[in-house]
């Protein structure tokens, strides 16, 4: 069984039973109980379960944000599409910002060897770029989250005060037509905030889940973003349209 869905499996039955068992989950899954443990110990460091002895738990999600881990094994195929799509809007020299989170991944992804500067605000992303020869990584400094692996802090958004980039591509918890981008963190909209400020434009990306809905923490109204790149549903788009947001949908 794939890695990927394996762990799909495992997030589903913790999700259903709040509670795992390894012995049980290898007779159920058809693999060993190290695999499993393997697994559960990936999902710990995510922040998706919390280890017991015998084998995990489901941990409490604060202010309704979903570990990285959990996001990561959600609507991956349109993520890749729209990582795959958000890359094609970016011209070769060009200088971006690219947030953290799940969907920004797959941009890092889709980007490899092309001949282009990225400052990344996620420690994942700049790990998959970082021996691309191609890609001209810069790092900022900033306070590291467990977990997400994402930057904020001062040290993060002075960065912003100092360079100028072409583009900046944000994720988001939430976009909405009223509310416009919203985050869960507070830290996390600062920095974002300094990033759309320092770019010459804004691209967001987000999967159709992502609209309508508003997180706890407002980074910009819909404005300041030049295009949103989405899966999003023929309604979805239009209503977003009708207010002046164009969207590329993939």
């Amino acid at each position: 069984m794939d890695v990927q869905v394996r762990r799909q499996a495992l997030i589903d039955a913790m999700q259903r039973d709040g509670e795992l068992q390894v012995r049980q989950l290898a007779g159920d899954l058809g693999c060993s109980e190290m695999t499993i443990r393997r697994d559960l110990d990936a999902l710990e460091r995510d922040g998706a379960v919390r280890r017991v002895h015998g084998g995990a738990v489901r941990v409490n999600l604060r202010r309704n944000e979903p570990p990285y881990a959990l996001r990561a094994l959600e609507a991956v195929e349109a993520k890749r599409r729209i990582g795959r799509a958000t890359a094609e809007l970016i011209a070769d020299g060009e200088t971006i910002i690219l947030d953290s989170g799940t969907t920004a991944m797959e941009v890092a992804r889709a980007v490899h060897g092309r001949p282009i500067t990225v400052l990344s605000l996620g420690l994942r992303a700049q790990m998959e770029l970082a021996e691309d020869s191609a890609v001209r990584l810069v790092a900022t400094g900033g306070d590291v989250r467990p977990g997400e692996l994402s930057v904020s802090g001062e040290l993060a958004e002075v960065a912003f005060e100092r360079l100028r980039f072409d583009t900046c591509i944000l994720g988001c918890c939430g976009i909405d037509a009223r509310e416009g981008l919203t985050t869960h963190q507070p830290p996390d909209a600062r920095v974002q905030r300094a990033a759309i400020r320092s770019a010459r434009r804004t691209i967001v990306i987000g999967d159709q889940s992502k609209l309508g809905l508003v997180a706890f923490s407002h980074v910009c109204d819909l404005a300041s973003v030049d295009l949103l790149v989405s899966d999003a549903r023929p309604d979805q788009a239009a209503g977003l349209e009708a207010l002046g947001l164009a969207v590329q949908r993939v």
